[in-house]
């Protein structure tokens, strides 16, 4: 018996600020959130994919996906993805680690955005 397939750990949130101000916080994540790396940028899409080199249960990496949504002048929806670098999610405990690592990273995002990082 195999162990079954779980969707990928999503997040949304909606946050106050607008998407010029979330994407230059975005970018600013490899900094504080260790040993992340920026892979893709695309302003235009407004798409960014991050990398979490082999660390844990996660032996051969992860990526976390992030899409913005422009709602106003002043709102943006962010949407994570987190997924395994090869191969996919299949147990409650890689599901778990993945939401933490979500949950890092937009702790991290809402103290850029409001200048807490320097």
């Amino acid at each position: 018996m195999t162990d079954a397939v779980v969707p990928n750990p999503k997040r949304e949130v909606r946050i106050n600020f607008n998407i010029e101000e979330v994407k230059k916080a975005l970018k600013t994540l490899p900094e504080f959130v260790k040993p992340t790396i920026l892979k893709i940028a695309n302003d235009t899409m407004n798409f960014y994919q991050f990398e979490a080199p082999a660390k844990g249960i996660f032996s051969m990496g992860m990526f976390l996906e992030i899409s913005l949504h422009e709602i106003s002048e002043k709102q943006t929806v962010i949407q994570f993805e987190g997924r395994r670098a090869i191969g996919w999610i299949d147990s409650t405990h890689e599901t778990t680690e993945t939401y933490n690592f979500i949950n890092g990273c937009i702790s991290m995002l809402g103290k850029a955005l409001k200048g807490e990082l320097k």
